[in-house]
């Protein structure tokens, strides 16, 4: 076998990034890439530091955006009955804060500044059980909304910042492997 390059793996070592040799001393491809190594040959990592700190940045993206996304749960809200009447019950409800793919009338931010401007309107949505219901949005829980969702994706982008600052700064494998955000 002719080797050209090897980059070590957790399981084995990918030579001429092509041919996967297990870590197993019995194999005779394995004993060449030994002896290559012997020899002076430079084994490389299997992914460059950089290579990791763009993968690990997006991670930390994706759950940044996955929880900006998250639904808010800690608001009540007046039940409003079949015919379209606010009954006294109040109930936790669900507030979608992503975009539907499908229905551009469900957008966070419409439904928001639409209640604000109105003072009051039906919302679609479904109790912390998951069983549909119809709330009465105010202005008053609208504006609550509109702050904490602010507040919350703010938030999430700081946290991020600093992690993708510290990544930025890793100088190491090992020092990129301890930075975590919390999911």
């Amino acid at each position: 076998m002719d080797i050209e390059s090897v980059k070590k793996s957790k399981n084995g070592y990918l030579v001429n990034e092509l041919i996967f040799i297990p870590l197993d001393e019995k194999n005779s491809d394995y004993k060449a890439v030994q002896k290559w190594i012997v020899e002076g040959g430079i084994v490389e990592p299997e992914f460059s530091l950089n290579e990791i700190k763009n993968k690990k940045i997006a991670e930390i993206k994706s759950i940044r955006d996955q929880k900006n996304i998250a639904p808010l749960t800690d608001y009540k809200a007046f039940l409003i009955d079949d015919e379209g009447n606010k009954i006294a019950q109040e109930s936790y409800f669900l507030f979608y804060t992503n975009r539907h793919q499908l229905n551009p009338a469900s957008d966070p931010e419409s439904i928001i500044s639409r209640t604000i401007e109105l003072g009051s309107m039906p919302y679609f949505t479904k109790n912390l059980e998951g069983k549909k219901i119809t709330i009465e949005l105010t202005a008053e829980i609208a504006s609550l909304l509109k702050q904490r969702i602010f507040e919350r994706n703010n938030n999430n982008h700081k946290v991020s910042g600093v992690v993708e600052e510290a990544i930025n700064n890793a100088k190491s494998i090992e020092e990129l492997e301890a930075i975590q955000l919390e999911e």
